[in-house]
C-alpha cells in the first residue's frame, strides 16, 4: 500500500546525484534547489517521519509545487520514486482533506461518474458560455462517450483481436471525438472492442490530492469491472490512465486485500492505443494525407518503453503526413492535471517555453495523447489544431 513508512528505505538510496536537475520541470523554472525531488524526498523523510522539522506553510508549498510527472523516478539511477513518496507525503499530511469539503464532494462525484455529467454538465457548459471557468477547462460534450457507445463493437472483417477499452472521464465528457477515433481505428484493424459497464475515473485525482481512501475505492471498481472482461488486452487513449491502471493500481492495495491479485495480473494486459496499434500491426491501409504534424511527449509516458515512439511509427504509415520534431518534445507543457489552476505562474511559464517550441516547428497539428495537455496548449495555439495520434489515425482510415 502507499505508506509513507514503506518508503524510508527508498529514501536514503538518494545519492543527490542532481540527474533529476535535467528533467524536473519545476526546477527548470524556478531554480530552486528545495524543488528538487533530491531536495523534496530530505524534507518528507526529516519532517513527516523523523519530525524533525515542523511541516509548516514553506513545507506545504514544496510538497505542492510537484507536478507528479514522473521525470525525476524515470532517471534516477538509485530508482528512487520521488512522484509515489510525493503522493504518500501527501496522504500523510492531508488525510484527504487537502481542501473544503464542497471541492472534496464534487471530485467524488466527478471520479464516480467518469466526469461532468448531468446537471453538473449543464451547469458546466453554461459556466464555460458565461466566461466564469478557465478558458483551458473545455465545456462538457452534449452527449458523453458513454452515450454513444456502449457493451461491444464488431472488428471490421477478420477479428483479429479482442481489446476491453477503459474510457477515462476526459473522453467521456470532454473529448468523446477521441473515443469514437479509438474505436474506427481497433475496429477497422481487426479488433473487437468491448467497452465495459461500471468504469470509473482511473484515480489519479484522488492520488495527487492524498485522497488514498478515495483513490482505493475507484481502483477497486475499476479492477473487478475490467478483470471480469474476458479480452486479450485492456487499451486507454490516456496515458495517465495507463500510468495508473499498470503501475498505481496494485501499488494502493494492502497486500491482503482480495483485490491484489487481479490488479497484477490485470496490470499486464494495459496499454495505450498507439502503442497497442503499433504492436499489433495494421491490416488496413491509411489513406494519404497532406497533413504535417509535431508530436508533444506526456510525462505519464513512461510505463512502457515504447510509448516514445508507438505514435511516431504507427502515423508514419500514413502517406504523405510529414513529422517535425520539437527541439524539446519531451518537456513538460505545465498542465498536470489541475495543477495549472493552483499554480498558474509557473504553468503559464512552462506553457510558454512548449509553444514557442512548437511554433518553431511550423507544423500545423500538434498531437499527443494527454487530454490536460491538449486542453491547457490548444487555448494559446489558435489556428493549430491540437489532437489525439489516433484521431489523425482514424481520419486516414476513413473516420
Amino acid at each position: 500500500m502507499l505508506d509513507l513508512g514503506t518508503y524510508r528505505d527508498m529514501m536514503v538510496k538518494c545519492s543527490h546525484c542532481g540527474l533529476c536537475q535535467a528533467t524536473c520541470p519545476v526546477y527548470q523554472e524556478d531554480q530552486l534547489q528545495t524543488h528538487l525531488a533530491r531536495a523534496r524526498v530530505d524534507l518528507i523523510r526529516e519532517a513527516l517521519l523523523d519530525k524533525a522539522l515542523a511541516p509548516g506553510r514553506r513545507f506545504r508549498e514544496v510538497l505542492d509545487r510537484c507536478l507528479l510527472c514522473g521525470n525525476c523516478a524515470r532517471t534516477c539511477p538509485a530508482g528512487v520514486r520521488a512522484d509515489e513518496i510525493v503522493a504518500a507525503a501527501r496522504s500523510r499530511l492531508y488525510g484527504g482533506k487537502k481542501h473544503n469539503a464542497v471541492r472534496r464532494a464534487l471530485l467524488k462525484r466527478f471520479m464516480r461518474d467518469r466526469g461532468s455529467k448531468g446537471l453538473l454538465a449543464r451547469a458546466g457548459r453554461i459556466a464555460h458560455k458565461a466566461g466564469w471557468l478557465p478558458e483551458e477547462l473545455p465545456p462538457p460534450s452534449p452527449e458523453p462517450f458513454e452515450k454513444r457507445f456502449r457493451d461491444r463493437i464488431h472488428a471490421s472483417g477478420k477479428m483479429r483481436a479482442k481489446a476491453a477499452y477503459f474510457v477515462g472521464c476526459a473522453t467521456n465528457t470532454l473529448y468523446p471525438d477521441t473515443g469514437e477515433a479509438v474505436i474506427k481505428a481497433l475496429t477497422a484493424n481487426g479488433v473487437k472492442v468491448l467497452i465495459p459497464q461500471g468504469q470509473v475515473c482511473c484515480g489519479l485525482p484522488a492520488l495527487a490530492e492524498g485522497d488514498l481512501a478515495l483513490a482505493q475505492e475507484v481502483v477497486r471498481r475499476n479492477v473487478s469491472v475490467l478483470s471480469a472482461c474476458e479480452a486479450d488486452a485492456v487499451v486507454t487513449d490516456c496515458t495517465s490512465c495507463g500510468m495508473m491502471l499498470k503501475t498505481k493500481a496494485a501499488l494502493l492495495l494492502p497486500e491482503d486485500d482480495p483485490l491484489k491479485p487481479q490488479a497484477l495480473a490485470l496490470a499486464a494486459k494495459i496499454w495505450e492505443v498507439t502503442d497497442y496499434l503499433a504492436n499489433l500491426g495494421l491490416v488496413s491501409a491509411p489513406s494519404p494525407m497532406a497533413v504535417n504534424w509535431t508530436y508533444h511527449l506526456p510525462c505519464h509516458r513512461g510505463w512502457t518503453p515504447t510509448l516514445d515512439e508507438a505514435p511516431r511509427s504507427l502515423l508514419g504509415e500514413i502517406p504523405e503526413t510529414e513529422r517535425i520534431e520539437m527541439e524539446y518534445p519531451e518537456s513538460c507543457c505545465g498542465a498536470g492535471g489541475l495543477f495549472f489552476l493552483e499554480f498558474k505562474e509557473l504553468a503559464s511559464a512552462l506553457r510558454a517555453r512548449k509553444i514557442a517550441d512548437i511554433r518553431a516547428t511550423g507544423a500545423r497539428t500538434v498531437l499527443t495523447q494527454c487530454p490536460a495537455c491538449r486542453s491547457f496548449l490548444r487555448t494559446q495555439l489558435e489556428g493549430i489544431r491540437v489532437a489525439h495520434p489516433i484521431s489523425l489515425l482514424a481520419e486516414a482510415l476513413g473516420g
